[in-house]
């Protein structure tokens, strides 16, 4: 059976952030990672990572 990740727990409008929180954002998570000891926690933190990086690649970024 294909385990299919859940839905976002949560609504988040990142339209507001600009660049350079955003990258502050991703720093603190790659700082963050190294610490996470659950393989869950780790899926999880990563979901998030690739939802800011995504974000940040997006054409509507405030600067």
């Amino acid at each position: 059976m294909m385990n299919k990740l859940p839905a976002w727990p949560f609504d988040m409008d990142l339209s507001t952030l600009d660049t350079g929180s955003i990258t502050n954002i991703l720093t603190d998570i790659e700082n963050h990672l190294p610490h996470i000891e659950s393989t869950v926690g780790m899926n999880e933190l990563l979901r998030v990572k690739t939802l800011f990086e995504n974000e940040l690649k997006s054409a509507h970024r405030l600067h």
